[in-house]
């Protein structure tokens, strides 16, 4: 059995600063049936220790007990930068012990006040990117060593001219006046005796976003350094920057920098040597001057737990087109976020320029109608030294295409290498079915979500945005954590949102961290700091990010309570947004974006019930009994003044009877129960007939009206929305050649209206691809028993889907989910539930059209309540008319009904 250990759902994480960090395993490869009878946690500072159980720092003792998410480590105290080594021994229910792999963390900054170094800086006004060095001197053997980094900039850390590691674009986006991050780099193997020299190099990010924006602004460059030298004789020192030890200057190559416009970069400037030893300042052609004292960030420094930016595959282009002018566009073949690797030869001053865009002309040049001003162009001037290659550090590109000027040969195939980059979360969901465009969406919408993963959630990686809309990922979140392991992006994320919030009136904004676009307070239909940690709940068993948000959830409940009227909302901006153009108001804000069908203050009330609801679930799992109590009967109040303002119980819809009035309601249990078929007889009414099989909707109800179908027995309505090539559809953006998610239904290549607000690479309407795991593998999280320690596959099939094959790598193990309807009437299920995990699975008879005759497992015969299958841990529980529901244990089955 080969089990996997994890520290904060990280392997092997370097500078955690938590005194209690939670460890997590899952066991793979074992026995067909089988479960954890005990565990054991051991914890030492050495490998050898662990493995001769000597010296611990922690032993859990045998805890008899099948948890295996999220274990507090509860030892001796846990010291600065040290090296820890950990082990989990699993005893399975036949008493056989097996001993997982080693896994390590590496503690950051403990001490109460984590930082004491100096910030740097270089104050000028100017585009261009700084580099500070500072030499330092060793003389003794080092044991090991760590460079702790803080900025709100972009920057790139060498030691003696090495990179130090291959993240990109650090630090973690935030807010610097509430929190700032520092990154941990063990940098020993780096070091020798003697001189050695630490180098920055600073470029603007989101600090200095508006210089990068407008090209003008304030000189808002600044980090702070602190380095621990750990040397074998068992002494230690600390080096802090200072700025009597820093020196910087700001003429080397890169001429501008600016996450949304681009790089310039002209190597005939390159500071050769410059942070490596014996580099003379005083003889370079560029002015270095002494460092200057900056005044400190505002906010609180903590570690950054979280997946790093990197650049995690490369695209060679599908096509490269030779323009009249000279120039190439090369097609890339894919939408997504990164940057164009450039590999040229060429004579000194030549100057390339790659224009990025995600859409093209006719003519094939590129067409930037979708960036809103933004250049998006690196530019490359060349030393003329034979062979070089430049990838820019501070920027980043939404893009298929890039328009190549200034080439001094004809492009080979390795002249431009597209490199994907993003917050290195690990892929855990895989989706596919016997619908070609069903696949297809599942590839665009998984494309979308990993373009938009940059320390935050973003909602576009091409125009000046880039942020972490709140409305957008309310509907988004729950698909997400299907296909990506992001549990610390998301818990980072939600620490953003909480540093938004006003202390007074308890408000939040639009976008976290709240920058350039975003109102505060935010449109009431932004849910998230209710709704995803109880996501994070149900998938990986989380209570600390519940516990987190508790009081600002508290207080955000009452501000929405004082700011309503008998419960009703006074106001909301946006709404179900961007729903087709023929229902949206064309002067309001976002290109019109706003319904005229679907009122925003009637959306945002459904909210407040929703979040009240979701108050009293985790009320309840934190027992806090008075607070469970108290929302249930604050969502009971919502819901009268929901059903007294906005239902018409004669008609029986809501508002103007629009797919998004109705859905909303259904979805949320805020329609009469003994109405609840005639309203969705409207609903469906308004689908089919009235909008020939179309939708309505914008970015919250089109995902809620294909799960309410899904749910209430039009499966094959919510497959036909889903398989719809016409517009307004998701069918309809892959027709017309998307490999991502639009931001509209519409498809805009001209200067309009809409061309304010049409990103082509934006996951709000990909939110829907929760229904592929949730609902057509009927993979999900039971709520009475979370982080999948139980297993609920509960697929719902639609009459023209015929196969399903999913897979989801949680954190308790992997899960398997296939069917298929065969050509003789039976229908086959192939499962796998975790060690350790329970599963509950549920053949939809009904929707089949069977009447069960025989049911085989693993190619035996199973009999109604009988227990095992020769010991395979499969009982059928229930078999009637509409269902057949298996229990069964851990392991993989076959199951064919007849």
């Amino acid at each position: 059995m080969n089990i996997r250990v994890f520290c904060e759902y990280m392997q092997n994480p370097v500078g955690i600063d938590m005194e209690h960090p939670r460890f997590s395993w899952l066991a793979e490869g074992g026995k067909p049936v089988g479960g954890q009878r005990s565990y054991r946690i051991l914890v030492a500072k050495s490998e050898g220790d662990l493995k001769d159980k000597t010296s611990l720092v922690w032993d859990s003792g045998e805890q008899i007990s099948g948890d295996r998410l999220n274990i507090p480590y509860a030892g001796e105290k846990l010291e600065t930068a040290e090296t820890y080594y950990f082990q989990v021994l699993l005893t399975d229910l036949e008493g056989e012990t097996f001993a997982s792999e080693t896994g390590t963390f590496v503690m950051g900054i403990l001490d109460a006040d984590p930082w004491k170094a100096d910030w740097l800086g270089g104050p000028w006004m100017e585009e261009w990117a700084f580099w500070f060095r500072s030499a330092i001197s060793i003389e003794k053997k080092v044991k090991n060593a760590f460079v702790y980094v803080v900025s709100p900039n972009y920057y790139v850390l060498t030691v003696n001219g090495k990179r130090c590691t291959d993240a990109v674009l650090q630090n973690a986006n935030t807010d610097s006046r509430k929190t700032v991050l520092y990154a941990t780099y063990p940098v020993k193997d780096f070091l020798q005796q003697g001189e050695n020299v630490l180098g920055v190099e600073l470029g603007n990010g989101w600090k200095a976003l508006q210089m990068s924006r407008d090209e003008a602004g304030l000189g808002e460059h600044s980090f702070s350094l602190q380095m621990l030298l750990n040397y074998e004789d068992g002494t230690s020192r600390w080096i802090y920057s200072k700025s009597e030890d820093w020196y910087y200057t700001n003429r080397g190559p890169l001429l501008e920098n600016s996450i949304y416009h681009g790089e310039t970069y002209d190597a005939r400037l390159e500071l050769t040597g410059w942070d490596r030893p014996g580099y003379r300042m005083e003889e370079s052609e560029a002015p270095w001057y002494q460092a200057v004292e900056f005044e400190p960030e505002e906010g609180t420094i903590r570690a950054q737990i979280l997946e790093p930016i990197k650049v995690v595959a490369e695209r060679k282009p599908e096509k490269i087109y030779k323009i009249g002018d000279g120039s190439y566009t090369f097609d890339m073949g894919q939408n997504y976020a990164g940057w164009s690797r450039l590999k040229v030869r060429g004579e000194r001053g030549t100057k390339i320029r790659m224009v990025h865009s995600e859409l093209i002309h006719d003519d094939h040049t590129v067409n930037q109608i979708s960036l809103r001003g933004m250049r998006a162009t690196d530019t490359y001037i060349l030393k003329g030294e034979g062979e070089e290659i430049y990838e820019p550090d501070f920027t980043y590109h939404g893009y298929r295409y890039v328009q190549v000027f200034g080439l001094p040969l004809e492009p080979g195939e390795d002249t431009i290498t597209g490199c994907v980059v993003r917050s290195a979360v690990e892929p855990i969901g895989e989706f596919c079915c016997d619908n070609a465009l069903l696949n297809q969406l599942q590839k665009n919408i998984n494309w979308t979500e990993e373009s938009n993963l940059h320390s935050i959630p973003t909602d576009c990686p091409q125009r000046d945005e880039r942020l972490g809309w709140i409305n957008d990922m309310t509907v988004r979140n729950e698909g997400a954590l299907y296909n990506f392991r992001l549990a610390q992006l998301y818990t980072k994320w939600l620490q953003d949102v909480r540093d938004t919030q006003g202390k007074k009136t308890g408000a939040i904004t639009d976008t976290a961290p709240f920058r350039v676009f975003g109102c505060r307070p935010a449109d009431p239909v932004g849910a998230i700091t209710f709704l995803l940690p109880w996501n994070l709940y149900l998938h990986y068993k989380d209570t600390n990010v519940m516990e987190a948000c508790y009081e600002t959830n508290r207080k955000l409940a009452a501000y929405l309570k004082r700011n309503s009227t008998d419960y009703v909302m006074r106001w909301a901006t946006m709404g179900d947004w961007a729903s087709p153009v023929k229902d949206t108001d064309m002067s309001s804000i976002g290109g019109g974006a706003v319904s005229m069908v679907t009122p925003p203050r009637m959306m945002a009330t459904a909210y407040f019930y929703y979040d009240c609801c979701l108050m009293a679930r985790m009320a309840g799992v934190l027992g806090k009994k008075e607070d469970e109590a108290f929302y249930k009967e604050e969502a009971g109040r919502i819901k009268e003044a929901f059903l007294r303002t906005y239902y018409d119980k004669e008609k029986k819809y809501f508002c103007t009877n629009s797919q998004g009035s109705n859905t909303i309601a259904l979805y949320m249990g805020l329609a009469p129960e003994e109405d609840r078929e005639e309203i969705l007889r409207n609903l469906v009414t308004d689908i089919v007939e009235t909008n020939d099989t179309h939708l309505t909707t914008g970015n919250l109800c089109s995902r809620y009206i294909v799960e309410v179908l899904l749910e209430n027995g039009y499966r094959d309505v919510a497959y036909d929305l889903l398989t719809q090539t016409t517009y307004p559809s998701w069918g309809y953006m892959i027709e017309n050649g998307a490999t991502t998610i639009w931001e509209r239904w519409e498809k805009i290549t001209d200067e309009c209206v809409m061309s304010r607000m049409a990103s082509y690479n934006h996951p709000m309407y990909g939110a829907v691809g929760v229904c592929f795991y949730k609902h057509f593998a009927g993979i999900r999280p039971d709520e009475t028993d979370p982080g999948f320690k139980k297993v609920l596959i509960h697929p719902i099939i639609p009459t023209k889907l015929k196969h399903v094959q999913a897979k989801v790598d949680t954190m308790a193990g992997r899960i398997v989910s296939e069917w298929k309807k065969e050509e003789d009437g039976s229908f086959v299920m192939k499962v796998e539930i975790p060690f350790g995990s329970t599963g509950e699975v549920r053949v939809p008879l009904e929707e089949l059209g069977l009447t069960l005759s025989e049911v085989l497992v693993n190619g035996k015969e199973l009999s109604l309540h009988k227990e095992s299958v020769d010991g395979e841990g499969c009982r059928l529980t229930t078999a009637d008319n509409t269902q057949a529901l298996f229990d069964l244990s851990s392991g993989s089955y076959e199951i064919v009904c007849r």
